[in-house]
This record gives structure tokens, C-alpha cells and sequence, in this order.
């Protein structure tokens, strides 16, 4: 077993029988302790709010950010260097620290919710001066004057600074947003959750791809601050609405490390090179993705288009994902959709060549990558200890980031190398992938040793 002895896991999974306010008043995790099936689904929609507001991260402000370094004119390795390796390396320090304090902190507030009143505010403010540095780095080269670098290079500066801030503060504020859905949600009611979590940041993604994206062309710096405050706002508003449950007894432990306990253990190690492989899978593509498709020519409203249509299809599929997530297991379901991946990136490699050939596959590859973040969403829940979850947690995101900053480091290098050969991205979410249901075989293989998995 991976946890220490004060650290129980979860019992109940998608096999205990228990549904419903039956399911709800056996989890040592609820908001009160006694909450009924309307409690619950009280604390549902605040949670969903706060979802929004994390969601906002990838569904606008990273196509944001992109669209303002394309017009910018940053190369490859500056998009991976700005977006990538910055935030990467600045939270694979901040992300575990946060999660190690939090799983130990203790006030009136919980122990989640202080972290966020300050990471939502931080988060706001980061986005808002990314969307603006454009000015802000012209002011910056115009007081520098002769020890500018540049004006080119002063506003992208100005802009990596914000981003990095903010990206931090959104990493730090999905880990705890994370924890607290754990601290809060049934065990074997995860699956379902999350899948109304997905609809959430989905439909956010329709919205913002079929009105907002097309207007970045002229009104990029109030979509980037408009989705500041929604970030900022939607976070808060549901700190002050939750309330959280008396958290566990600290544990007898008195480690001052930030690696928990047993995470050596070799089911663990491969539960973390699963989400390792994962984002190696699909973080390049992700990338590039807008340069790829200027490159064949798409139009930006077709793109925006294809992605909301991709995004209907998902949340279409997304409570039934969830349903089998909790009937068969994270872990199974998840290898599903990641074999129909492997094959998608393999034949894309082949066929990509021009703009038809690149909205099939950007389509497929929007849902089957959509599919995966829904089926894999509650797998940390399934793996990792509830007392100490966020830590464990944490620990996975540190080993996930440090696997995004070398990929960073060679992803943008390569791409001006090959003369922007985006069809790369392809071939390494293939080879990701199909290590990545090598890490599955093997933890499913070892199964008997992870006794809080839902599969």
C-alpha cells in the first residue's frame, strides 16, 4: 500500500451498491457530514461555478495567449519557451509546496479554500497584465532606451512575465480545486462528477470558439482581461459558498518532506507515468495547434468552428464516459480512448498534408483528447489516498511538469529545425501514447496492490 498509516484510502467504488443520499451519507468527505442528495447537489453547482472559472485557462486564455505570440511574431521556440518552460519550471515548485501545506493547514476557512482566496485574485491580476503587455512592453522599451533589447523582445518579455504568474496561480488553483472536489464528492459518484465538470469547461470552450475567438483579431486585450475576471470571480464566489468539511486528523508523520510516503512504490510509479506519457501525448499538438492550421491555411473561423463542434460531440458523450468510469474503472476506460488516440496521431502523421486533411484530424482529435480528459479525470482520486490527496497529487503534477519542461525545451527547437514541420506533433502523440497504455498494462497488472482504485 502507497499511503502511510494514517492516510486511509477511500472504500467505496463504483461497486459498493451505494447510490444516492444512501452513497452520500457513507463518504467521510461531505461538506457536512450529514448531506442529503439536495445538499449535495447545492454544493454541485458552486462547484461547477468554480469549475468555469478554471476552465477558463485552457479554453481562452491559452488560445488567447497563442493567437497574441502568433501576431507578435515569436518563433516556435519562443511560443514553447513563453507558454511551456516558464510556467512549467516556476510550478514544479510552487504546485507541491501549495499541496503540501494545504493537506496540513487547518482553519474556520478548511483547509483548500484559504489558497484559493489567494491564488483566484493573483490569477485575475496576471491575466490582466498579460492582455495589456503589448502597451506595457512598448513603455518598458521606451524607459530602457538604449539598454533595450528591443521592442519586439521587451513586449514578449513583459508578456512571459504576466503569463508565468498566472499560469502558476491556475495550476495552483486546479491542484486545490482538485482536493477539495476529493474532500467533498462521494468516491464512487467521481466518474459522473466529473463528467458534469467537463460539460461545464466544454460549453465554455463552444462559447468562447464560436463568438469570442474570431474577435481576437481586433479585441484580443479585453478577451484576455474579460477572462481574467471570470477566472478571478467565479473562483471566489464559490470559496465563500462552499463549505468545507472537518478536515482528517493531521497525521502522526512528521516528515518535512514534500514527497508523501510510499511514492516509490512501483504501482504508483507507474500510475504517474500514465499521466507523464499523457501529457507528452497531447501537449504538443496543443501547442502548435494554431500555427499548424495557419500553416495549411484553415481560416480562423473554421478552426473556431471545428473546435466548438468537437466540443458538442464531447459533452454529447461526457456523463455516458462517466458512467462507465464508474461502472468499469478510470483506468480501463481511459485505455480506450487512448488506443482510438494512438491510431488517430499514427494515421494523422501519414495524412496531414493540407487544410482538409488537417480539419478531419483536428476534429477526431478534439474529441478522442476530450474523451481522454473525461475518463481520466477522477483516476487520481481511484489512485491516491483521501487524507493526504493533494500532496500525492501534487507530486504526480511535479513529475508531469518536469516532463513538460524537456519536452518544452526540445519541442520548439525542433519545429524551427524542421522548417515547421507541425506533423512531428503527431508522431510524438503517437509514440506518448502507446507508452502510455504500457504504464496502464502494467498498473492494471498490478492492480491487487492499489487497493483504493475504483477498477
Amino acid at each position: 500500500m502507497m499511503a502511510s498509516p494514517a492516510a486511509p484510502t477511500p472504500t467505496m467504488n463504483a461497486g459498493s451498491g451505494k447510490t444516492g443520499a444512501a452513497a452520500v451519507a457513507g463518504t467521510a468527505g461531505t461538506v457536512t457530514g450529514t448531506a442529503t442528495g439536495a445538499a449535495l447537489a447545492g454544493v454541485l453547482c458552486w462547484l461547477l461555478l468554480g469549475d468555469l472559472g478554471i476552465a477558463m485557462r485552457d479554453r481562452a486564455a491559452l488560445p488567447s495567449g497563442l493567437e497574441l505570440l502568433r501576431v507578435a511574431g515569436a518563433s516556435d521556440t519562443t511560443t514553447s519557451l513563453l507558454l511551456s518552460m516558464m510556467p512549467a519550471m516556476l510550478s514544479m515548485l510552487v504546485v507541491p509546496l501549495v499541496g503540501w501545506h494545504s493537506d496540513r493547514f487547518r482553519s474556520r476557512w478548511g483547509r483548500r479554500r484559504p489558497f484559493l482566496f489567494v491564488a483566484a485574485p493573483v490569477g485575475c491580476a496576471a491575466l490582466a497584465g498579460a492582455a495589456f503587455s503589448p502597451a506595457l512592453g512598448a513603455a518598458l522599451h521606451a524607459l530602457l532606451g538604449a539598454w533595450s533589447p528591443g521592442a519586439q523582445t521587451s513586449r514578449l518579455a513583459v508578456f512571459g512575465v504576466f503569463w508565468t504568474v498566472f499560469d502558476c496561480a491556475a495550476l495552483c488553483a486546479l491542484s486545490l480545486f482538485t482536493g477539495l472536489v476529493n474532500d467533498v464528492v462521494p468516491f464512487g459518484w467521481l466518474g459522473r462528477f466529473y463528467a458534469l465538470f467537463r460539460i461545464v469547461g466544454l460549453s465554455a470552450g463552444i462559447a468562447f470558439h464560436t463568438w469570442l475567438f474570431a474577435l481576437t483579431e481586433r479585441h484580443l486585450a479585453t478577451i484576455l482581461a474579460g477572462t481574467g475576471i471570470v477566472f478571478g470571480s467565479c473562483i471566489l464566489l464559490m470559496c465563500v459558498m462552499v463549505k468545507e468539511s472537518p478536515a482528517p486528523a493531521s497525521s502522526s508523520e512528521r516528515s518535512r518532506t514534500l514527497l508523501p510516503r510510499g511514492v516509490a512504490v512501483r504501482p504508483l510509479l507507474w500510475a504517474i507515468g500514465i499521466f507523464v506519457c499523457a501529457s507528452a501525448t497531447f501537449n504538443p499538438f496543443n501547442t502548435f495547434y494554431q500555427f499548424f492550421a495557419h500553416a495549411a491555411g484553415l481560416p480562423k473561423a473554421t478552426l473556431g468552428l471545428l473546435t466548438a463542434s468537437g466540443y458538442v460531440v464531447s459533452i454529447v458523450s461526457a456523463f455516458g464516459i462517466g458512467w462507465l468510469v464508474d461502472r468499469y474503472g478510470a483506468v480501463r476506460v481511459s485505455a480506450v480512448v487512448m488506443t482510438v488516440y494512438c491510431a488517430a496521431a499514427t494515421l494523422g502523421w501519414f495524412t496531414v498534408t493540407d487544410a482538409a486533411s488537417f480539419k478531419v484530424f483536428y476534429l477526431v482529435h478534439v474529441i478522442v483528447s476530450g474523451a481522454w480528459f473525461t475518463a481520466a479525470a477522477s483516476m487520481p482520486m481511484a489512485l491516491f489516498p483521501r487524507a493526504r490527496f493533494v500532496q500525492y497529487n501534487a507530486t504526480k503534477d511535479f513529475i508531469v511538469v518536469g516532463t513538460t519542461i524537456v519536452l518544452g525545451a526540445l519541442q520548439g527547437p525542433v519545429l524551427d529545425f524542421s522548417n515547421h514541420d507541425y506533423r512531428l506533433t503527431l508522431l510524438s502523440g503517437a509514440v506518448s501514447g502507446l507508452l502510455c497504455l504500457l504504464c496502464m498494462a502494467r498498473l492494471l497488472a498490478a492492480r491487487g496492490a492499489l487497493p483504493s482504485t475504483a477498477g
